[in-house]
């Protein structure tokens, strides 16, 4: 029996009313991984003022890897860690007593671009795949999605490791292989070249623990309080996406995060805030199916 302890924490009420003395606010670390269109709703948030209107001084600590944050999580260096399903699994089985407390994404966050004369998922049969790693959530991702349209992975499509998303996007381009496993923008620039985004994961309906806030039980108990505040930011900041009238200063916001210029990639960044207003979770709970299927 895996030993994951998960607790649905997702807080209805957002309004916190008090305004907070700046040298009073508790230190709250959050470990993300590198900027991309996933992760920019932390800075969003912050950016917004929301942690430091809920009484939280937030600071988001940047990591190559999920893996590499929860490293930091369980030494005590950051409070809270945004991370695969697969990587907080796999960390309690070692011993860590690590507790899902939202679920930011609770599905596959990608597009399978593929070259133009792939027109359908039936027709990546016999074809090569792209993907970061083996073991990998795109891995999984690829996995899962040519399964859905009764392909077997391994057998009828080959799967190869290409690294990150801008190795993977350019071993498509060359011609190295057939398809690759991208979140957006990218999708968006490889349509304009004339590939196909011949399988959209994030409309698959799959559930998956993609992005979940983890943290150690130790915390937890002994900071409640500043738990639920953080927490009430980070739903106040997905909110805040998915509000119309908030489209042009999150839009602002994630343009300097991912440095981007406003001009120059306007369609890039319109692609980025549909696509992940589409697949944030409107209310954020750490999905139990989605821990299960990751554990199969």
């Amino acid at each position: 029996m895996i030993g994951l302890m998960m607790v649905c924490m997702f807080v209805a009420i957002l309004s916190s009313g008090t305004a907070w003395a700046q040298k009073s606010l508790p230190t709250v670390r959050i470990g993300i991984e590198a900027p991309a269109g996933t992760n920019s709703h932390y800075y969003v948030t912050k950016q917004l003022g929301l942690f430091q209107k809920h009484g939280i001084n937030i600071e988001l600590i940047s990591f190559p890897g999920g893996t590499v944050g929860l490293q930091a999580l369980l030494a005590g260096d950051i409070q809270f860690a945004s991370a695969d399903g697969t990587a907080g699994l796999q960390a309690n089985l070692r011993g860590a007593n690590i507790y899902f407390v939202a679920g930011m994404i609770n599905t596959f966050p990608f597009s399978i671009l593929s070259k133009p004369e792939i027109r359908a998922p039936a027709d990546l049969r016999g074809k090569k795949i792209v993907i970061s790693r083996y073991g990998s959530s795109s891995d999984t991702a690829v996995r899962v999605a040519v399964e859905k349209y009764d392909l077997k992975p391994d057998k009828d499509v080959i799967i190869l490791q290409g690294g990150g998303q801008s190795e993977r996007f350019a071993a498509l381009r060359a011609g190295a292989v057939d398809a690759a496993i991208v979140s957006p923008p990218l999708n968006l620039t490889g349509k304009r070249l004339g590939f196909n985004e011949v399988i959209d994961l994030s409309q698959s309906g799959i559930p998956y623990a993609h992005q979940q806030i983890v943290a150690v039980k130790d915390y937890l108990d002994r900071n409640p309080d500043t738990v639920l505040r953080t927490l009430r930011a980070l739903i106040e900041g997905l909110a805040a996406w998915k509000d119309p009238a908030k489209k042009s200063v999150v839009i602002a916001n994630v343009a300097k995060y991912l440095r981007l210029d406003p001009e120059k990639n306007k369609d890039q960044l319109e692609e980025t805030y549909r696509y992940y207003g589409n697949t944030f979770s409107i209310k954020p709970y750490a999905m139990a199916e989605g821990l299960e299927f990751t554990a199969q």
